[in-house]
């Protein structure tokens, strides 16, 4: 059965149509036109075909986030989590298509701009597989600076010049004509960051724990693109469970937002979707948290095929339990027809919808993983020993692995700059080749639901042979990130083979270096991999580690024990056989850690 990720009426639509329009979510479409030609091509081909309406949901960087179709009269929406405040518009448009040639938009359409918050509504009449002309309609504000009117413009046919002025003008109605910020067609979250410190903090040096935290957020909104213009970190005996700084707080916030014109808040923990609504209600602003912010990293990071199906499967699994504190969002455009059954609620429509599509994701991730295994299979039976790289974000493990490799993986001082699994031949001293793989960087308060979603990608640690773990000395919290870190493959089970420890960037550490060790046998190595100082040391060390992790071997292996020599074969290399009276005599080269299975057959 083909899981096809489109609302609305398409019971009676052939498999081959549907593909074709679920690829719509692939366009490569330009975020700078408000129609963009190639999705008015795709969708009058489509609504010929079908003799339906379309309709596709753009964001403002044009990414295709849903699409719907109905009939002739009847279009249904999916639900948006758009900024709550009738001030705010929710950052999305619809374009959707009429089959009987007329552009003009319906008072359905014309209600559900206003209801939803849509930057604009969008018709285009088609006939006969031609496009004839579009409408569009763009919310304006009443006296009280609301979104309840709207404006209606056309005709216009595609790449029409008027079409560039009102893009502009959606941006300049959502900013309330206040200090525009307008680059590119494209909009920058102008943030407020919140924290907040309780009875139970601790401090690291001279700041909190609730302080460290807040500039790491900081960090992670410039990552995303936003512009923080202030951090505020409440103290309170313990969180408030409906508003978690206080309605009190929350007010006064939203007092800042406006004479800030700030338009977003973000905050330092994890939400539940009551209290996302409960400050939005208050403030006036857009609220994401902590763990929204990370996710939306990630997307934007995300350029392998398995990387994007793993964020969009961490982004439904965290918003499915929160659809019930999303509260009016939870709306749709017409009367729903082919997406419910009679009496059913949409609210189980949507979670119904969602769970069909992590269904979806994670057999297609599972599909991948197996591929992995097999890849992983035959690095073994070729004996090439891997060593993942891992560490804290922006500890510097993408340039260490351009030094080592004589690579070009792409790396930047950013967090989360590496976020699909990069693997590359190392050639080491004695002649020694291996793999050395590049991981994804990990951080405190790191979502449960990105570890689930990312099982498969972080295998790569889990299976390598041994673990480098990269700290970045220079950072005044480095001890502390060395601790998440750990955490973190504890949770794995991944402590239980050989370590490195690699101090990086000891070319910005002015004094002694001091910190603490993950075991008496961890080695530890200091080096800069921009200068490359002690990068030379850290190869031999290698090469020492994987000879000590390897013995030569000489068995006798009864005949009735089958197991032993594929035993061999997957764990380290046979060198030679000879078949003797007493059973299969090997001579070969085994892992020490794997070692004990088949001691009673050494010789």
């Amino acid at each position: 059965m083909i899981i096809i990720n489109i609302n609305g009426n398409i019971g009676s639509l052939k498999d081959s149509i549907l593909l074709e329009i679920e690829g719509i979510y692939d366009l490569n479409l330009s975020g700078n036109d408000l129609i963009p030609e190639e999705l008015i091509t795709r969708l009058t081909e489509l609504t010929y075909r079908i003799n339906r309406e379309i309709a596709v949901y753009l964001d403002r960087k044009g990414s295709v986030i849903d699409i719907s179709v109905g009939d002739s009269s009847t279009v249904s929406l999916p639900e948006f989590e758009g900024r709550k405040s009738k001030m705010r518009l929710s950052g999305i448009r619809c374009i959707h298509t009429h089959p009987n040639g007329t552009g003009m938009l319906s008072s359905v359409d014309l209600s559900s701009l206003l209801n939803l918050r849509l930057d604009a509504m969008i018709a285009l009449g088609v006939m006969d597989g031609k496009f004839i002309e579009a409408y569009v309609s763009i919310p304006a504000r009443d006296e009280a600076g609301e979104f309840n009117l709207s404006e209606v413009f056309g005709p216009f046919q595609a790449n029409d010049k008027e079409l560039d002025f009102l893009f502009k003008l959606i941006f300049e109605r959502d900013k309330n004509n206040a200090e525009a910020f307008y680059n590119n067609k494209q909009e920058a979250e102008r943030a407020i960051l919140i924290g907040l410190e309780t009875l139970s903090g601790r401090m690291i040096g001279k700041k909190s724990e609730a302080e460290r935290s807040l500039d790491e957020l900081e960090e992670l909104a410039f990552t995303s693109g936003a512009i923080v213009l202030d951090k505020i970190l409440q103290k309170k005996p313990v969180k408030d469970p409906a508003y978690y700084i206080g309605r009190g707080k929350a007010e006064e916030i939203g007092l800042l937002c406006q004479a800030a014109n700030a338009d977003t808040l973000i905050f330092d923990v994890e939400l539940s979707g009551a209290q996302v609504r409960n400050i939005e209600e208050v403030t006036g602003a857009k609220v994401i948290d902590r763990t929204t912010l990370i996710l939306d990293i990630f997307a934007q990071r995300a350029r392998s095929k398995e990387g994007k199906l793993q964020v969009e499967l961490a982004q439904l699994k965290y918003r499915l339990p929160r659809l019930i504190g999303l509260g009016g969002q939870l709306s749709r455009l017409g009367g729903g027809i082919g997406t419910r059954g009679p009496g059913e609620k949409k609210l189980e429509v949507d979670r119904r919808h969602i769970r069909r599509r992590i269904s979806f994701l994670e057999s297609e991730l599972d599909q991948l993983s197996v591929r992995r295994s097999r890849a992983r299979e035959t690095r073994k039976k070729n004996t090439v020993p891997t060593i993942a790289l891992v560490g804290y974000t922006n500890a510097g493990k993408s340039t260490l692995m351009n030094t080592l490799c004589q690579s070009d993986v792409f790396a930047e001082n950013k967090l989360f700059a590496t976020l699909d699994p990069t693997t590359r031949k190392l050639n080491l001293p004695g002649g020694k080749n291996a793999l050395l793989v590049d991981t994804v960087g990990f951080i405190r308060k790191l979502p449960h639901d990105l570890v689930e979603a990312f099982k498969s990608t972080l295998e790569e640690v889990v299976f390598a042979d041994i673990l480098a773990i990269v700290v970045d000395i220079s950072s005044e919290e480095s001890e502390e990130q060395l601790t998440v870190v750990r955490g973190i493959l504890e949770n794995l089970e991944a402590l239980n083979k050989p370590l490195l420890l690699i101090l990086n960037k000891v070319d910005l550490v002015n004094g002694e270096i001091h910190i603490s060790k993950l075991g008496n046998d961890c080695k530890v190595y200091e080096v800069s991999a921009i200068t490359r100082q002690g990068i030379d040391k850290l190869s031999e060390g290698i090469s020492e580690l994987l000879s000590e992790n390897e013995i030569s071997v000489e068995l006798i292996i009864p005949y009735n024990e089958g197991w032993v020599l594929p035993y061999l074969y997957d764990n380290g290399k046979v060198l030679e056989t000879d078949y003797i009276e007493a059973g299969i005599r090997t001579k070969g080269i085994i892992k020490k850690t794997k070692l004990e299975k088949i001691k009673d057959y050494i010789e």
